[in-house]
């Protein structure tokens, strides 16, 4: 079975309990659709106990984009007020930005790592994919976490580059693919439709599952090879 889950936003107790919902086998996999991280309290956390899922693949949000910019100018620190005291110009405007993004938890847990462990996270950062093509259910879909900027029918998407598929808004009036499936994240299904306010949201070959975890919303899943529903 292939599932994909929402933006968790650091909520580590929904990602667990959604997990031990779905309960994946080493045959199954699940697709994380970005914004992993941030708002919660259980960030870094979180993304420890996802790097070492075998079956957990993670896709590129907004809050991971900058994270990936973020830590490898902030690791030699050990407080946010060293960050910001020593950091400067670009740099400087660049965290405090990042900082703006209700990070300081996710912040102060990275800082509290060790060497090793600050690298293992800036590892792991590196590998979450912008987006990804995948087949299931005799379905066809394409996974990222928001919409695709500067969409184009005829464009290959291995021609947009990664923050393409971080911050654009869906337009989920459009028909992106006749062919296939889009399923996002990163605009609560409230803001698309309140009638659909902590469901998922699944009309015009779109399915988008944000359902607003990071704002006391649920945690969403969806099993493509049927189009099953999860909440926690």
């Amino acid at each position: 079975m292939i599932y994909v889950i929402g933006d968790i936003h650091g909520d580590k107790e929904k990602f667990d309990s959604m997990m031990e919902k779905l309960s994946p086998t080493d045959k199954d996999t699940v697709f994380v659709l970005g914004d992993v991280i941030n708002i919660g309290n259980s960030s870094v956390e979180l993304l420890q106990d996802m790097m070492y899922r075998a079956n957990v693949y993670p896709v590129l949000g907004e809050h991971e984009y900058m994270a990936k910019k973020i830590f490898p100018l902030i690791c030699g620190f050990s407080t946010i007020d060293e960050a910001k005291d020593n950091l400067s110009g670009e740099d400087k405007e660049l965290f405090l930005k990042w900082l703006s993004m209700k990070s300081e938890k996710t912040t102060e847990d990275f800082l509290s790592l060790d060497e090793e462990g600050k690298e293992s996270i800036i590892d792991y950062l590196s590998e979450f994919e912008a987006y990804e093509e995948i087949s299931a259910g005799g379905k066809d879909f394409v996974l990222c976490h928001s919409g695709i900027d500067g969409f184009e029918e005829d464009k290959d998407l291995s021609e947009y580059d990664e923050e393409a598929f971080v911050y654009a808004d869906t337009d989920y009036n459009r028909i992106y693919f006749p062919d296939k499936y889009l399923v996002t994240g990163h605009t609560p299904t409230a803001l698309i439709d309140r009638i659909l306010t902590g469901k998922v949201y699944s009309k015009k070959r779109h399915l988008a599952i944000d359902c607003g975890c990071g704002y006391g919303g649920r945690l969403a899943a969806v099993c493509l090879d049927k189009l099953k529903v999860y909440y926690i």
